[in-house]
């Protein structure tokens, strides 16, 4: 763990099934964007830029309002990545039901990102294919283009802002490892109690951390940023 500033940078390395060539990912997610924080948004971006990643992953929830949305955008330009940029929806932007999946997708083209709305992205024989899914609250979450790749020997890399939609699934093929955010680590944790609400159907199962399925797929949930 690595203290930049008010953040916290956690870096691991893993061993992963079907690697062909290593990488390097970043994850980001609940950005919750709001217009009056730049001085935490330039030393996040030069905590960022410091050393790109070959691949910067975004987990959703990009604002706070829906008007914040241009800024943020603008600001994730900026950020660097060596192979390039993806990003899922979060619950903050499948509530605004009258904005179709195409403006998303176009909206993050604009700015250098591939939106991956329940959609898979092949990056090449050597690189990994990346699984991005529609968000669990407001979306409609189709894993069929990820279970079609269990037994295609590549390495499989799920994003998802819910990390519920994960379990839900059960024994079915969600890719080697799943990124995902939204709990935001409950936000406020209690000794011996925990977090008192943690925004998942799960409770406190699913807080933040590392998780390893049934099936040996291993699981990351962002407490945020």
């Amino acid at each position: 763990m690595v203290p930049r500033g008010d953040f916290l940078e956690r870096r691991v390395t893993l061993s992963l099934p079907e690697v062909r060539k290593p990488c390097s990912m970043l994850l980001l997610s609940d950005l919750h964007w709001a217009n009056n924080q730049p001085e935490r948004y330039r030393v996040l971006s030069e905590c960022i830029q410091d050393e790109p990643a070959d691949w910067l992953l975004f987990g959703g929830d990009l604002y706070s309002f829906l008007e914040n949305a241009s800024s943020a955008w603008h600001w994730l330009a900026t950020l660097p990545a060596k192979c390039g940029k993806i990003a899922v929806l979060g619950n903050r932007e499948s509530i605004v039901d009258w904005l179709d999946h195409d403006f998303w997708r176009n909206s993050y083209q604009q700015y250098g990102f591939r939106c991956l709305i329940n959609e898979c992205w092949d990056t090449g024989s050597e690189g990994p294919v990346f699984f991005g899914l529609d968000d669990f609250r407001f979306g409609k979450p189709d894993w069929q283009p990820c279970r079609a790749l269990g037994n295609s020997g590549r390495l499989v890399i799920t994003l998802s802002h819910n990390p519920d939609t994960i379990a839900e699934e059960n024994e079915n093929f969600v890719g080697h490892l799943c990124l995902s955010g939204h709990t935001h680590g409950g936000q406020v944790r209690l000794p011996i109690l925990g977090a008192p609400y943690t925004s998942s159907i799960y409770g406190n199962q699913f807080v933040s951390g590392w998780h390893l399925r049934n099936d040996q797929t291993l699981s990351h949930i962002s407490a945020g940023i």
